[in-house]
């Protein structure tokens, strides 16, 4: 791997210390009630349909709801996702609001890294007080397997794109919010790879939602450079370890033990246990890489990571993509280089650097630009397009 690359990719993966530990301590405040808690067995239903919801805290002019609702799993099967939904108070108009499905950041892969079981999680939603107040839905997506049972496909793109797809229909399943089908998806980080995803999935897996937009905050796009690039880092080498347990149940012949070394395969029970700052500090002290075999070039890992790497397909949507020029943790080098590849492929890109902005501080340096950008797309505006053009 080019140095240059390998150093991007570096980036990218630190990011996972410095935010998961408040996510995850705020997830471990969660309810002890069996909300999440799946019927056995699990009535079939179409994706976003209800199982439960009930009332929570909502910020000032607002409703909020924790849903369980249905998805689909990578292999087909119907499964059960949890998650919030917000919405402003009053009478909706007539075609109903928009929603804006929001996928956070790296927590964790354990059921209490959970976003949703944190009390106060609808009043911590980014921008959520914006997008009420200008009369749109917010859905917010745990993911498949944080909350509800089975281990979370971390990073598994198919996976993360139909959970997010799934909260903007269970939105419009909930009593009271209003929800229409016009779809904006915005994401951070982790879920900045989720709303890429999602992207690229609706018209194929959620063709009655009119989707309007794609909004991917210092987003972690290229498995196939973070995966083998973590691996050798001692601050880092928890994540491929999550990640090789995400990738793992939702494709069950890609086996860690194939790639990883038997020392990081035995410790690996930990991630089901525990959210992402303890995973990264209980492998900091591996003194040499955990991997084995070069995932690149060993089935089906080569062909899995590929598949999860965003930017394959078209966009679906406009691309506002938003990077902070002082992220330590996605570099800008990382994020150009997503930039322009999709632009290569023809996608409607508004490439954004935030001066001064690290990986943290690029979400509010940039928040009126995305709610702004977010409503011209429900207008019917022209995006611009940095994309060079020729």
């Amino acid at each position: 791997m080019p140095r240059g690359r390998f150093l991007a990719s570096f980036a990218c993966i630190a990011l996972i210390a410095a935010i998961a530990g408040p996510a995850s301590q705020a997830a471990a405040q969660g309810d002890q009630t069996n909300f999440y808690a799946v019927p056995d067995p699990l009535p079939q239903a179409k994706p976003g349909s209800l199982i439960r919801s009930v009332r929570i805290n909502a910020p000032d002019g607002a409703n909020a709801w924790r849903v369980l609702y249905h998805s689909t799993a990578v292999d087909g099967r119907d499964i059960a996702v949890s998650g919030v939904v917000v919405a402003p108070t009053g009478k909706p108009p007539r075609a109903g609001r928009p929603v804006v499905s929001w996928a956070h950041g790296t927590t964790g892969v354990a059921d209490v890294c959970a976003p949703s079981k944190n009390p106060a999680i609808a009043s911590l939603l980014p921008f959520v007080g914006d997008l009420v107040a200008v009369g749109y839905v917010v859905a917010a997506t745990d993911y498949e397997g944080l909350g509800t049972p089975g281990v979370h496909p971390y990073l598994v793109g198919e996976s993360e794109g139909r959970g997010v797809l799934d909260a903007a229909r269970a939105a419009r399943r909930v009593d009271g919010t209003g929800a229409g089908r016009d779809l904006l998806i915005a994401g951070h980080s982790q879920g900045g790879h989720a709303a890429l995803f999602g992207g690229e999935l609706a018209r194929s897996y959620a063709p009655e939602l009119r989707l309007r937009g794609v909004v991917a905050i210092a987003p972690a796009a290229d498995l196939e450079a973070i995966f083998p690039a973590a691996a050798a880092i001692p601050q880092a080498a928890g994540f491929t370890v999550m990640a090789a347990e995400g990738f793992h149940a939702a494709y069950h012949d890609a086996d860690p033990a194939t790639v990883l070394t038997p020392e990081a395969v035995a410790g690996s029970a930990i991630v089901d246990q525990v959210c992402a700052q303890d995973v990264i500090r209980r492998f900091a002290g591996t003194t040499t890489s955990i991997v084995t075999h070069d995932p690149l070039t060993t089935p089906p890992w080569s062909e899995l990571l590929h598949a999860s790497s965003a930017g394959n397909r078209r966009a679906g949507a406009p691309l506002l993509i938003a990077q902070g020029a002082a992220d330590r943790l996605v570099i800008r080098p990382l994020t150009d280089a997503f930039v322009q590849k999709a632009c290569a492929r023809g996608d409607v890109v508004d490439y954004r650097v935030y001066e001064g902005a690290d990986h943290g501080g690029v979400v509010p340096a940039a928040r009126s630009d995305i709610v702004d950008w977010l409503a011209a797309r429900v207008g019917g505006d022209a995006s611009r397009n940095t994309c060079p053009t020729s």
